[in-house]
């Protein structure tokens, strides 16, 4: 019996110890590999373990993307770059040059930055400062074993290293300042805790509190921050509050710098809800703005797509609310490729506030809905004025983000502009390409008569994005589809081509018969006639009466044949002058007198005879 007990209180244990365990890896899975650049408004999270994409905080927008050889274990930003620490060692990466900067060897669990210096830590223990160039400028052996945590003073003095306990060291001296305590499982989550730096703060798996440390040394913490589940995440404002992510929940102690009891509740807790229920927080960042410590950029959704919100902590007299809950109704996620997601949800109707009854907020317009009053035109023009290419690729980028396609669409209608698009195009997010292309082949294969509008943004896409494309391994089958529709319509191209020969060749022979033609008529035009003899006029004077002078010798021919008896030709010629009709009363006269003459003609021929 007693056997059977001690058997049973031993399994009992071990399925405590493995569910332990179970939950321990869960909440290690959803903690999230982000940080935020307070300055720049960015965020970089790790999606898909070993890629690091950066996002605007503000609109949700794609800065930059880029994928590291392998899986990223920790991100910092130091300026506008930010390093990862990956499988093969630490690289800077610049989301303004999208590209890595500088790559740092070695091995690394964690990375920090302050000024122009990047602190790796490896598993030994051993902190290395690095310079922008890429050297090692010092380092320190701490000899924490197991070391899982980096932290780094703003002026590079000091470092914090963690491991089950954390430690202090100065890094000029290379040597410890303070020994901490230390926690049961090994810490996560690391950060200063006070505006001065003279408090840490820090959290492991499996303990649902966060320990708050004086930074000089103590045995004891000077804080403890009970919550009601394992906290994924934690910061600190400069004022000492203290929020963390615990379940899907924000966390949040104020004034935790001066001490508190042991087992603290949080002050405020801010839970998100939507129609489905409650949608997890995956992180969380206090306002280093003075005046605005109260309120807190809250991130959820998916490392493909976050989302991230302002939340005020306090209402406008400094009060804190024991329950804030964000009702959010969330859009189903629109997937534009294969490896770029996107969202699209409204603030219409959400409410903030304490839990009881809901206070809607003033319809906000949306992007979409500004565009819409601008009325772009075809050509881009809204009242003269034209919209340069910096607003366009936002407007780009958010019609991708949230496939709204009639903002696509405006966007678009800028083919004419082709410095628009060339810019547009170049100042386009790398992670927003394949979609763009994606969404020029759908609109392509459904309206190919919109070929002139769609072939100006596809030729400068192809042209200024070609080294991304080329990297994309699943680029073929995706694409495969659209170089298919260009082969087909390229088939008839020859023909075309031939076609177009044969009629500029027959445009160029009616050229030249035209000049020729055209010469012919100048030369010829100075070879005029004096004068042009038409015969209608000559019939028009004959119908009219007027007869020609008889010619002289024609006049002498009439009296010869007259005097040889042929008489009746005579008369034939005199009807052939008349055309058949009456003669005048004058040509009577002269034919009397001159058959007179011929009588007495012949009398004398007679009487000279008879002599």
């Amino acid at each position: 019996m007693v056997k059977k007990t001690v058997s049973r209180r031993k399994s009992q244990i071990g399925a405590t110890q493995a569910a332990t365990r179970t939950h321990a890896g869960e909440a290690a899975s959803e903690r999230w590999i982000a940080a935020v650049n307070d300055a720049a408004g960015l965020l970089a999270v790790v999606r898909g373990g070993s890629s690091v994409r950066i996002v605007d905080v503000h609109t949700g927008a794609v800065r930059g993307e880029h994928a590291f050889a392998g899986a990223v274990t920790a991100l910092a930003w130091g300026g506008q770059s930010v390093a990862a620490a990956h499988g093969s060692g630490v690289s800077v990466y610049s989301p303004a040059r999208n590209a890595v900067v500088a790559t740092l060897a070695g091995a690394a669990v964690d990375v920090a930055c302050a000024g122009d210096s990047v602190f790796t830590l490896d598993g030994s223990g051993a902190v290395q400062q690095w310079d922008a160039a890429g050297s090692c400028v010092r380092r320190v052996a701490t000899g924490v074993a197991n070391a899982q945590k980096l932290l780094v003073s703003r002026d590079a003095a000091r470092v914090v290293v963690a491991s089950h306990r954390a430690e202090v060291w100065d890094v000029e001296r290379t040597a410890r300042v303070a020994a901490l305590g230390g926690h049961a499982a090994p810490v996560h989550a690391l950060c200063w805790a006070a505006g001065d730096e003279s408090a840490v703060a820090t959290a492991a798996a499996g303990d649902r509190c966060v320990l708050v440390w004086d930074a000089a040394g103590a045995a004891e913490p000077r804080a403890v921050l009970s919550a009601d589940a394992d906290i994924q995440c934690i910061d600190a404002g400069v004022d000492g509050s203290v929020v963390a992510v615990a379940d899907g929940s924000v966390c949040a102690w104020f004034a935790t710098a001066a001490g508190g009891s042991a087992g603290r509740a949080p002050d405020t807790v801010v839970r998100v809800v939507g129609a489905a229920g409650a949608l997890p927080v995956r992180g969380v960042r206090l306002s280093r703005v003075a005046g605005d410590e109260a309120r807190a950029l809250v991130v959820r959704g998916s490392p493909m797509a976050p989302l991230c919100e302002a939340v005020a902590l306090a209402d406008r007299d400094g009060r804190f609310d024991a329950l804030v809950e964000l009702r959010r109704e969330p859009a189903p996620l629109v997937k534009l490729a294969k490896d770029v997601g996107a969202h699209a949800y409204s603030e219409d109707g959400a409410t903030v506030g304490a839990a009881g009854p809901a206070v809607p907020e003033p319809a906000t317009p949306s992007l979409a809905d500004r565009m819409g009053q601008l009325s772009v035109a075809a050509d881009g023009a809204q009242g003269g004025a034209r919209l340069p290419a910096g607003t366009l690729v936002r407007v780009l980028v958010q019609s991708l983000h949230t496939a709204d396609q009639k903002l696509l669409d405006s966007v678009l209608d800028n083919a004419a502009r082709a410095l628009v698009v060339r810019d547009t195009v170049l100042q386009l997010p790398p992670a927003y390409v394949l979609p763009l292309l994606q969404q020029l082949m759908a609109r392509f294969h459904a309206a190919p008569a919109r070929a002139s509008r769609l072939l100006p943004w596809i030729r400068s896409t192809l042209a200024m994005h070609s080294a991304y494309l080329v990297s994309i391994p699943s680029l073929v089958p995706q694409l495969a589809g659209f170089c298919h529709a260009i082969d087909g319509r390229l088939e008839s191209h020859a023909k075309l081509l031939r076609l177009g020969g044969r009629l500029e060749l027959a445009a160029a022979n009616f050229k030249a018969a035209d000049a020729r033609r055209m010469d012919t008529a100048d030369a010829s035009a100075d070879m005029l006639p004096i004068n042009v003899y038409r015969e209608e006029e000559d019939e028009e004077e004959a119908e009219e009466g007027t007869q020609p002078p008889t010619p002289a010798w024609q006049a002498d021919e009439s009296t010869d044949d007259e005097s040889d008896g042929m008489g009746s030709d005579v008369a034939d010629e005199d009807d052939q002058w008349s055309d058949n009709e009456s003669e005048p009363e004058d040509t009577k006269d002269i034919e009397a007198s001159s058959s007179g003459d011929d009588d007495s003609e012949m009398e004398s021929n007679d009487s000279d005879n008879d002599l």
